[in-house]
């Protein structure tokens, strides 16, 4: 038998203390109103029809030609959760748990993976999908969850106060444990100076493919920055390296969309091509979404230092670029820093 889920767990082992708190917070949810649990677990399986926990009262309900006038059912199911810091799954692991999640007698039987997926990580499951649909019917549901994810789910706007301060706690711990995609909320001011005019009217930003100075840590959006101001902003959609010459092999360093990857190398030389025709360097391109106007003034005298400069935006938790942008302008430097 398993352990009870507790606050005090008592866990040595980061993965088991992090399946241990993402059981207390469902179990919260729970004790608080089924149907909270119901829109959370619907959400991490992708079942737009709800599932259906608690009990239900009907009433002039048909059975085999016959009406009862009352009836109280609780569905049951089981949810097995695997829990990795890193996307460190094991095909053979996962069939063990599909051989004992079948044998359980659930209405319901889901298996979640949940770790610190990146990218297309997710995707890395076709061989388990594929068991589940032959040797398995599709009886089983089977859903690989980030930590974000997660947590979006279980955040919900009816929760009690008490229920919404507990989980911004464990929003507190997923960030400490480093299981939180910390790329997110974070701008990048780049300094464009005399440059500013072609980049803007590119809609991207390029410096050399280079470490150093030109080592970039990975955000969500870019700043361009010239004249004591960033005056332009936009997403980062992803970050490319090509190398000198024509037709130099390009990678890609991240993705922050669901672009194929190809998409945007194909975007990034061509912006590469329209700027730096004549360059033989290696190049770092920058594919960017929109870009949207605004002015985060610098106010400390003199220019800016260097050629980037990072800012934390979370508190400001912008729903959009254009809402970053509007924020942005009532604020300057220091009130960010």
């Amino acid at each position: 038998m398993g352990k009870e889920i507790s606050l005090f767990s008592g866990y040595d082992q980061p993965e088991n203390r992090t399946t241990n708190y993402s059981l207390l917070v469902l179990r919260m949810l729970y004790q608080e109103n089924p149907k909270l649990l119901s829109a959370a677990l619907s959400s991490l399986i992708g079942d737009s029809s709800g599932l259906q926990i608690g009990v239900d009262f009907r009433q002039q309900a048909g059975r085999n030609g016959s009406v009862i006038d009352g009836l109280i059912t609780q569905p049951s199911f089981s949810i097995y959760i695997e829990t990795k810091r890193w996307n460190w799954f094991y095909d053979e692991q996962l069939e063990t748990y599909l051989q004992e999640l079948d044998k359980e007698s659930a209405n319901v039987k889901v298996l979640l993976a949940l770790s610190n997926f990146e990218g297309k990580d997710q995707d890395d499951f076709v061989n388990i999908r594929e068991i589940i649909r032959t040797t398995y019917q599709d009886r089983i549901i089977f859903a690989a969850v980030t930590f974000e994810e997660f947590l979006e789910a279980v955040q919900q706007p009816t929760l009690s106060p008490s229920l919404s301060e507990t989980i911004s706690d464990f929003k507190q711990y997923l960030n400490g444990a480093s299981l939180l995609p910390n790329w997110k909320g974070w701008l990048d001011v780049c300094n464009c100076g005399q440059f500013h005019t072609q980049l803007v009217s590119e809609g991207v930003y390029i410096c050399p493919a280079a470490g150093g100075a030109y080592k970039h840590d990975r955000c969500q959006y870019l700043g361009m920055y010239w004249s004591k101001a960033v005056r332009q902003i936009a997403e980062v959609w992803g970050v490319v390296d090509i190398a000198e010459g024509n037709g130099g092999d390009a990678k890609l360093l991240w993705n922050n969309t669901d672009k194929p990857a190809q998409e945007l190398i194909d975007i990034a030389r061509d912006k590469r091509e329209k700027l730096y025709l004549d360059e033989d360097w290696a190049t770092r391109v920058f594919v960017l979404g929109p870009l949207t106007e605004t002015y985060f003034e610098k106010d400390s005298y003199g220019g800016m230092l260097g050629s980037k400069r990072y800012f934390g935006v979370h508190e400001l938790e912008p729903t959009g670029i254009e809402d970053l942008a509007a924020k942005l302008r009532n604020n300057v430097w220091s009130d960010l820093e």
